[in-house]
């Protein structure tokens, strides 16, 4: 197994267990909020859960950085130039950012699991996707407007919940 093989092997790893954690996260904070409370086993899932989103995060930063050494180092310049790579980059970035403005309380709950979900599945969808014809500004503006339809949905689905629990 070559160099190359095993950095896309850790970047999938990670990507799996970011979104499979970001979308662990959305189900356990819809069914911990169904009685407007977070109680002491509920909130000691969700630190299992988040430890496994920040290993992930992890692993896939690790990963980048190789992937561009490695692109970098055989002369292929169309990571700098991708605009796909590019966005996933935003995303991952959002993510980093997001995870922080989470813990230090600075975003609510509703726009930061959005940003969570949306970034997470964006940019493993997009590493599955292969090679696409968009602009970043068209990426960029399509990113967006799924984070404020997760939200929308995520809304939704809580307060059904909180009325079928009321």
């Amino acid at each position: 197994m070559d160099i190359y093989t095993i950095i896309v092997a850790g970047h999938v790893v990670g990507a799996i267990l970011g979104t499979g954690g970001a979308t662990i996260a959305e189900f356990q904070i819809t069914r911990a909020l169904k009685d407007k409370k977070v109680s002491g086993d509920e909130r000691a899932l969700m630190h299992v859960n988040y430890g496994m989103i920040r290993v992930g995060m992890a692993v896939v930063l690790l990963s980048v950085i190789a992937m561009f050494w490695y692109h970098l180092g055989e002369g292929n310049d169309f990571i700098l130039t991708s605009e796909k790579l590019w966005i996933k980059e935003v995303m991952f970035a959002a993510i980093f950012i997001n995870a922080v403005a989470l813990q230090k309380r600075w975003v609510p709950l509703w726009l930061g699991a959005s940003i969570s979900f949306t970034s997470w599945w964006g940019t493993t969808l997009l590493g599955t996707a292969g090679k696409l014809p968009y602009s970043f500004e068209t990426y960029l503006v399509l990113y967006v407007l799924m984070i404020g339809l997760v939200a929308g949905v995520s809304k939704l689905l809580r307060t059904r919940a909180l009325r079928k629990n009321a």
